[in-house]
């Protein structure tokens, strides 16, 4: 069990110093359900996931949302430092300092330090840094979001609104050759070099669809690369087989199915398998009503799960502390000041 008294950043070292990668989450779920028992509220566990619903008999419910898994440790560690004004360690930015901040928050609303003006639903929730599904479609499949009527997911966006993300299309492509001896090519046909013709064709896409887009003011482009390229083949003999595996990183302006055909209009649609299919999302104007005027505000040039809640109804955007730039990275980190100031920020939503 957690001790929810103290500062931002001593609950912030707390939850790095528990090891909490991508289908390792049960132990920090664990203590969560733990803490969270000992406050007000409907707990609910599913799986490695859980939902807090706290009511004050408002009108309007708003959700904060963070995934409690982290990448792998790598060169990164879960033995949290704080120096130089920045707490160091696996999960610093993404996410543990959103976790932090939502843990924080249920100690003050619990103790009357806040009184917010919507019902608050806590959602902590397994293996975002894994492929779809994840704790959020479980949750959602299983009707424990309803009447919710805004979220913040809170992903490092450096304090300011992603109203918006893209999507992802993740797609293995098999390239069938014939093998024969590396001596006498004559007789086969090496698989690799329609891969290459497959390759160079991503990159030509990539140049066209790679400019500067625009929502509403709000910058992005979209992306494919060529992430894999295997022929799983011996040295002397020429490859009956090569796969690559290609990433489209697409506009809201696109659905997945639009995504999906423009893609293979490039590389062609036989012999594909998909690995990864999510959609993009943008909230447009509507929803004001929870966005405080003024407000920095991007489309992030990535996925995130904004898009399963937008898409289930619920409408969505990210904002939370720390930096992108210093996520899944061996020094990941996030600046003390930064993070309370966001903290203070985020109580005015509320």
């Amino acid at each position: 069990m957690m001790d929810l008294k103290g500062t931002l950043v001593d609950i912030l070292c707390d939850l790095i110093g528990i090891e909490s990668v991508t289908d390792n989450e049960k132990e920090l779920c664990d203590i969560l359900e733990k803490t969270l028992s000992a406050y007000s509220g409907e707990l609910i566990r599913k799986d490695n996931s859980l939902v807090l619903h706290l009511d004050s008999g408002k009108d309007s419910r708003i959700a904060l949302c963070g995934h409690i898994d982290t990448v792998p440790i790598g060169d990164s560690s879960t033995k949290a430092i704080v120096k130089d004004g920045f707490v160091w360690g696996r999960g610093a930015c993404d996410m543990k300092s959103g976790l932090a901040s939502m843990l924080k928050l249920l100690h003050e609303i619990e103790n009357g330090l806040i009184e917010p003006k919507h019902n608050i639903s806590l959602v902590f929730y397994e293996g975002e840094e894994g492929p779809i599904p994840n704790g959020i479609n479980t949750l959602l499949e299983k009707d424990h979001l309803n009447h919710i009527n805004f979220a913040y997911i809170l992903e490092p966006t450096e304090g300011k609104y992603s109203v918006g993300c893209l999507g992802s299309l993740a797609i293995k492509k098999e390239i069938l050759g014939i093998s024969a001896h590396s001596a006498n090519p004559k007789t086969g046909t090496n698989a690799l070099d329609e891969a290459l013709r497959v390759y160079e064709k991503i990159k030509e896409m990539n140049k066209q669809i790679s400019e500067i887009q625009v929502i509403d003011g709000f910058e992005f482009y979209e992306t494919v690369n060529v992430t894999s390229l295997n022929t799983f083949n011996a040295f002397n003999v020429l490859p009956p087989k090569a796969e690559l595996i290609v990433n489209f990183r697409f506009s809201p302006h696109r659905t997945i199915e639009e995504a999906r055909e423009f893609l293979f209009s490039v590389m062609g649609g036989e012999h594909t398998t998909k690995i990864d299919e999510v959609s993009s999302s943008y909230i447009g104007s509507e929803n004001r009503e929870f966005l405080l005027p003024g407000m920095e505000s991007e489309i992030m040039q990535a996925w995130t799960d904004i898009a399963q809640l937008n898409e289930a109804g619920i409408p969505a955007i990210n904002f939370g502390p720390g930096s992108i730039k210093h996520a899944h990275k061996p020094d990941e980190r996030i600046n003390i000041s930064d993070f309370e100031d966001f903290y203070k920020n985020l109580l005015k939503h509320l």
